[in-house]
């Protein structure tokens, strides 16, 4: 989520529980200790009132990637 940080967004902070809020402190991140992201778990119900229409569905399979081939790659 750092990556894609917009302070337009209100409920930002609370896309991630276990870690401090707000994040960016004086324009710096305090890095959290915990293994892995650093977080103990996404808020999901947050995710699932924020998720766009054109995607309706939350941590759907993803099968059409599963293949040897790459379907990202269109002009290599």
């Amino acid at each position: 989520a750092v990556e894609f940080h917009s302070v337009d967004i209100p409920w930002w902070n609370d896309l991630a529980i276990g870690i401090d809020n707000p994040l960016f402190k004086d324009g710096f991140v305090d890095v959290p200790n915990k293994p892995g992201l650093g977080i103990d778990e996404l808020n999901e119900e947050l995710i699932a009132e924020h998720i766009h229409d054109k995607y309706p569905g939350q941590w759907e399979p993803t099968t059409q990637w599963d293949s040897e081939w790459a379907n990202d790659r269109e002009w290599s």
